[in-house]
């Protein structure tokens, strides 16, 4: 009888709280949506996405939540409307039981512009996606020669997620140029030399030996000592000296 009870119990909780879920999420049929509440992160960086942008969305594909109640609104519609946008990597929408919906984006901040020898020039964010014809307003890395996206989408990818996630290289690669036979080379901010990495290979471990190379040597030998840096060979770093007159 005990057990019974219990086991009553137990359904009766799981019911009330599978009740108070549904409840908090949609609001229930009888509350009215009164405002909606856009939430845009990454601001101080960036404004690919602005409050007016998802307001407009809502509008063009009559989702927009005010007035209704919010038993009638779909909160999955409107996510995956507003995650629709070039510039959103994603996006959380909910509604409170007083009636407000609320919308939370993230923005998908490119960290790598593209502008190849032949083609159109283009934005890659951290994840190696392009993304087209926008004006950038920040200062990022810039990508030029012989750049074929469809071949070049593997390290184009390794070098923006390295970028994203290592201030050191963010603040210290001005350019990374492509050759027509495919190596590369890096033109940094410090510094009067070229960094020759050779094929697009085994990237991230080549950029740490450069790393260990600027701490070690040459803030010690001075950053104009060597016009050319070369990271081609495994394990090795070939520098060439600067002629002085």
């Amino acid at each position: 009888m005990k057990v019974f009870l219990k086991l009553l119990l137990l359904v009766g909780l799981a019911a009330y709280l599978v009740f108070a879920f549904v409840k908090f999420n949609r609001g229930g049929t009888d509350v009215v949506c009164t405002k909606v509440t856009i939430d845009i992160a990454d601001r101080e960086k960036a404004n690919f996405v602005t409050e007016e942008d998802i307001r407009q969305i809502l509008k063009d594909t009559k989702l927009s939540p005010e007035g209704k109640g919010l038993g009638n609104v779909s909160l999955l519609r409107i996510k995956r409307a507003v995650d629709s946008h070039q510039f959103v990597l994603h996006s959380t929408c909910y509604s409170t039981p007083d009636g407000e919906v609320v919308i939370e984006v993230s923005q998908k901040l490119p960290v790598l512009r593209v502008m190849p020898s032949v083609g159109e020039g283009y934005y890659i964010d951290a994840n190696g996606n392009r993304i087209q014809h926008v004006q950038y307003p920040a200062d990022v890395i810039v990508v030029t020669g012989s750049v074929n996206y469809q071949k070049s989408k593997k390290y184009l990818t390794t070098f923006a997620q390295i970028i994203q996630q290592d201030e050191f290289w963010s603040d210290m690669i001005e350019q990374i140029n492509i050759t027509p036979d495919g190596k590369v080379e890096l033109a940094p901010r410090l510094g009067n030399h070229v960094v020759a990495l050779g094929k697009p290979q085994d990237i991230g471990r080549k950029l740490s030996h450069l790393k260990t190379f600027y701490e070690k040597v040459i803030n010690e030998v001075g950053w104009n000592k060597y016009v050319r840096i070369s990271l081609e060979y495994n394990n090795q770093v070939v520098c060439t000296k600067r002629e002085t007159s």
